[in-house]
């Protein structure tokens, strides 16, 4: 490699670079008219792609997202920031990526889902403890679903009413806790009590259906529940799609 070819190169790098940090001081409200299709998702934008902030709304559910690019990152081949979202007093923290295979990663999460938060989702009277999660990570690529999952998740329980078959019910949620895993592609979420037995089952799949199945020993807790089975057998079961947004 001759004189010329090496500065041709580093020219061609420094051009490069030169280009690429311009991008990032592009306005992020113009980025997002530009190119997002929900108008109506995020509003009051400001800062740039390198580091800004914003406020969003999905059905009942809103607050504010922050972020901050991770430049390091780029040297790994893949596009990371650092992400705060904030919403009803619940509020969530960690590391967000995209690589060039077209793979999500999520790590370093911190967060606390807030009973607040949980109303807005389905109209019941919550226990007054927030779900914590602690340290969650994943891998998540469309057509193949979940790897690398990782994570605990707590929650103090508390006196849960709901409404079920047009009636009033109520529940003394016990104090609950699950490490996440995966397996054939789906995050899991096996819920169990403060000396390990079995409570519920929580699956995300592939397409981001959530299924949860609920053991006899936790329908124990609803006052007027009168089934009978193991208490370790799931009773109750459920599929819907994860990402509803909360009511409109």
């Amino acid at each position: 490699m001759n004189k010329k070819t090496k500065q041709m190169m580093w020219c061609g790098g420094a051009v490069s670079a030169f280009l690429f940090f311009v991008l990032l001081q592009v306005p992020a409200s113009w980025l997002m008219n530009k190119f997002y299709n929900d108008q109506h998702l995020f509003e009051n934008v400001s800062g740039n792609i390198w580091q800004g902030q914003a406020d969003w709304q999905k059905g009942q559910l809103n607050g504010s997202i922050s972020w901050k690019i991770r430049p390091l990152d780029l040297f790994l081949l893949r596009f990371a920031a650092d992400i705060q979202l904030n919403s009803h007093q619940s509020n969530a923290a960690g590391i967000v990526g995209y690589t060039l295979n077209q793979t999500l990663k999520l790590k370093q999460l911190k967060a606390s889902i807030s009973p607040e938060t949980l109303a807005q989702m389905s109209e019941w009277q919550w226990p007054a403890n927030a779900i914590q999660l602690q340290d969650v990570q994943f891998d998540f690529k469309k057509g193949q679903g979940f790897s690398h999952v990782a994570g605990d998740l707590q929650w103090g329980g508390g006196e849960l009413l709901y409404q079920f078959s047009q009636r009033e019910d109520r529940m003394n949620v016990p104090a609950l806790q699950a490490q996440l895993q995966d397996q054939e592609g789906k995050l899991l979420i096996p819920v169990v009590d403060r000396r390990q037995q079995k409570m519920a089952n929580l699956a995300i799949d592939p397409t981001l259906m959530l299924d949860v199945q609920l053991s006899q020993r936790l329908l124990m807790n609803v006052a007027s529940y009168q089934g009978k089975a193991g208490l370790d057998s799931m009773v109750l079961s459920s599929r819907q799609p994860l990402l509803q947004g909360g009511q409109e």
